[in-house]
């Protein structure tokens, strides 16, 4: 009887060490990978404009300097003008439990070709301004200072900031888009 008994032990012993190094199934994989990154990105038709009058428009744009934001390191070829928008992000609380005053940062890349453009708004992050509470990419489930030190509510409460920043651009470029490409002249 002892050995049947050490037999089934061993048995078992063996079955629950191979269930255990099993590879993972191509559900529990997938679950794993990371998210697709957040993008907004849009084609616009236009009525018979040129992609190079487009183009200037989008470097007006660029250039334009706005209350609510600031844009840097603008850069234009050929074809599309580019840059990188930046908000001031700040707590609404009087005494946060998590300080997160810092920017959105995210990239603005606009195509021109005759009759239309698109524009693609990619690479929203959180930056704080101590440096101890960045939330990263607004991609990540959780920030990158930690769920210790920026709660679920508050990294959601940044998200939905860093969403509604993407927002005021793209409102904001669509807006610039219909203008005409002529600055109006300071008669002064």
């Amino acid at each position: 009887m002892n050995i049947f008994k050490f037999a089934l032990f061993v048995s078992l012993l063996g079955l629950s060490t191979f269930s255990f190094s099993q590879e993972k199934t191509e559900g529990e994989t997938e679950s794993k990978k990371p998210k697709k990154e957040t993008k907004y990105t849009e084609v616009i038709n236009t009525d018979s404009l040129k992609a190079s009058e487009l183009l200037k428009r989008a470097v007006n744009w660029v250039k334009l300097e706005n209350a609510r934001y600031e844009k840097t390191n603008g850069v234009t070829t050929s074809d599309k003008a580019e840059c990188f928008v930046k908000f001031v992000v700040k707590p609404k609380e009087l005494n946060p439990e998590c300080d997160y005053t810092g920017t959105i940062s995210l990239k603005v890349v606009i195509d021109c070709k005759d009759n239309k453009y698109r524009y693609t708004v990619s690479h929203i992050k959180h930056l704080s301004k101590s440096g101890k509470t960045t939330g990263g990419s607004i991609d990540n489930v959780v920030p990158e200072c930690g769920s210790m030190i920026m709660s679920d509510v508050i990294w959601k409460k940044v998200r939905g900031e860093g969403i509604k920043s993407a927002n005021i651009v793209i409102n904001d470029l669509k807006e610039a888009m219909k203008l005409d490409s002529k600055l109006p002249k300071d008669e002064w």
